[in-house]
């Protein structure tokens, strides 16, 4: 009887305990994280009898939680991966929508510009036309005010959210480390049983971490997880965390994350891949950065050349013309490290050879390097450096003063911040220079057939640039010039004079004469304007390769391009994490209509184990009452 009542009593107590587990799966059929638990039965052997042997009733064998390892990695691995690409994509398309909206964009407001100076050539005299330029140049001009401030709200928003991301998984790594002394603790309570519902809320915790970062973990044998970031760099041993910090860059700009580990930090920012926060360094460093250079291109280049333009003709007050707009300055920064004296500042020398890049300048100890950031390479440089034979290259002139020490660097940034400080430099509309400086004409005396075209200015500096100059034909092929030299006539041929040059074509007669005069600023000749609308067509950016127009279009492109592909990736991962969770929870995941099904199944089993008890008691009843009666 006694071996009956034990048999029925240890169903009683399996069957019950198989009732707590299915119970416990439905209370947890929505708790985020919770995998499915199942009870693993055993038979208790028994001792052996002359007819055989007879087990001793059933036992639990262990408590499983129900998952698939690979399918639980793959999770935490999407986790990272949609993170990723869904913060990218967030700040690509603001930028994408900054550049490309037609009320914030580039491209209306310079075709208004060019517009302008186009009806001011036309009617070189009109207050009216001379404001309208005006105006337009201002709208322009705070078009790209306007723009940069977005990206640089969009950079800004992108330094709160690495802070507030870093610390996030601070809190992740602290909670794991102490997961793994309460999991490590418990494994080795349970002679090895596993703590199922520790190891789901570390599973939770670490699915949230990848989330926020690319990790790599190893298992180890007491069930708690060494999590890797960057290079395989320890954020997580046993029960030890790490942290991570950020603080600025060299340059006192962006900023760099920084793992803290046994009292030293090691920088790690480019060795950070996945989750939110290599999201949030890419779109830094991929969008919205080279967006802000590529406008700041954009801004100096305009600049250049209608200041330029404009210093080459004679404004109404019958002077050569001065800046229209203010030309952004280069920033040049030093590097925190630095331990020698010196000093640089550069200046944009040549806009066709400006790129939309950051430059990093080193001193080695004999001799300087320029490295370009976006791609790395290093810029041939020219000079010494001084400000008579400057440091030249990427059409840059740099001059260094002081004394540098070997290892010093300096950040060279031509573009970054122009955007934000290009203004129209002036108010009085009656300084737009329309007119050419010089005029030509053929004395009305000349007898051959010669003809003389406008005077091109190449050199507004020089000092002789307003003097009447006279080009006299000795005989057919030869000329003097202010009645100096001898000079062989070539029809359709440069001739300088003072800092212009002209062609004459055609056949003239000797004592043929033409005249080179200062023009007057009342003058409605326009040729200097024609010149300034004609920038528009110029191929001006990237080694002659485009237009103002088409380098803004490009640039819009680009980053749509950026935009659009970040939004194709996004709805790929989403898929793929909707699918493997999908996977995942057909296996991990509560199926109320299965637990129920269990729950009748355990709940007969434990109902025909009470029955084997009170069997067994009434067969003892009788036993007892028999002997009784004997």
């Amino acid at each position: 009887m006694s071996g009956m009542l034990s048999i029925g009593s240890s169903a009683l107590m399996a069957y019950q305990t198989a009732l707590e587990v299915v119970s416990q799966n439905i209370s947890n059929a929505n708790t985020p994280g919770y995998v499915r638990q199942a009870v693993n039965l055993q038979n208790v052997g028994g001792p052996t009898l002359a007819g055989g042997t007879v087990g001793d009733g059933v036992e639990v064998q262990s408590v499983q939680n129900i998952s698939n390892q690979f399918l639980q990695q793959q999770v935490v691995s999407d986790s990272s991966s949609y993170n990723y690409i869904n913060t990218f994509q967030t700040y690509a398309s603001q930028v994408d929508e900054a550049l490309s909206n037609s009320s914030t964009g580039l491209s209306a407001p310079m075709q208004s510009f060019f517009s302008a100076v186009n009806s001011l050539a036309t009617d070189p005299t009109s207050s009216a036309s001379r404001q309208a330029m005006l105006s337009s140049a201002q709208t322009l001009a705070s078009t790209f005010n306007g723009l940069q401030q977005q990206l640089a709200g969009v950079d800004s928003q992108i330094t709160g959210s690495v802070t507030t991301t870093v610390s996030q998984i601070n809190g992740y790594a602290a909670q794991l480390a102490q997961l793994n002394v309460s999991i490590a603790q418990a494994t080795a309570q349970g002679n090895g049983q596993a703590p199922n519902d520790l190891i789901d809320q570390r599973n939770e915790v670490l699915q949230n971490l990848a989330g926020d970062i690319g990790v790599s973990t190893t298992t180890n044998t007491d069930g708690s997880v060494n999590v890797y970031v960057a290079n395989g760099q320890a954020l997580v041993l046993d029960g030890s965390a790490n942290s991570l910090s950020v603080q600025p860059n060299a340059f006192g700009q962006d900023q760099d994350v920084v793992l803290n580990s046994g009292g030293t930090g090691s920088v790690i920012t480019s060795q950070i891949s996945g989750g939110s926060l290599g999201g949030l360094l890419t779109a830094q460093s991929q969008v919205v950065e080279p967006a802000m250079n590529q406008l700041g291109q954009l801004a100096v280049t305009l600049a250049s050349a209608v200041n330029a333009q404009n210093a080459q003709g004679i404004n109404q007050y019958g002077q050569l013309g001065g800046n229209i707009f203010s030309v952004p300055a280069v920033t040049v920064t030093g590097a925190s490290g630095n331990t020698g004296s010196a000093t640089v500042s550069a200046s944009i020398s040549n806009t066709s050879q400006l790129t939309a890049s950051d430059y990093l300048l080193k001193y080695n100890g004999t001799s300087w390097s320029l490295i370009d950031q976006s791609s790395g390479a290093t810029v041939a440089l020219s000079g010494s450096g001084t400000a008579a034979s400057p440091l030249t290259g990427a059409g840059l002139q740099i001059v260094v003063g002081g004394m540098p020490a070997a290892g010093d660097q300096f950040l060279v940034q031509p573009t970054q911040f122009a955007a934000e400080s290009l203004q129209v430099a002036i108010t009085d509309p009656a300084l737009i220079a329309t007119a050419a400086p010089v005029q030509t004409a053929a004395t009305s005396s000349n007898q051959g057939t010669a003809t003389i075209g406008p005077a091109q200015v190449v050199n507004a500096a020089n000092p002789s640039l307003l003097t009447t100059s006279t080009i006299a034909f000795t005989s057919a092929t030869t000329y003097t010039i202010n009645g100096a030299g001898s000079y062989a006539y070539n029809s359709g041929g440069n001739i300088a004079v003072n800092g212009v040059q002209v062609q004459i074509t055609g056949t003239p007669a000797a004592g043929d004469s033409f005249t080179l005069a200062p023009n007057t600023g009342s003058s409605s000749d326009n040729s200097n304007a024609q010149l300034m609308a004609n920038i528009a067509n110029k191929a001006l950016l990237n080694g002659g390769l485009n237009t103002l127009g088409s380098a803004n279009a490009a640039m819009v492109s680009q980053f749509g391009a950026q935009a659009q592909q970040a939004q194709q990736r996004l709805s790929a991962e989403t898929a793929i994490q909707t699918q493997d969770q999908t996977q995942l929870s057909s296996v991990s995941g509560v199926n109320l209509d299965e637990e129920a099904a269990s729950m009748m199944q355990f709940q007969q089993a434990y109902q025909a184990a009470a029955q084997v008890i009170a069997t067994s008691d009434t067969l003892f009843a009788s036993l007892v009452t028999a002997l009784q009666a004997a």
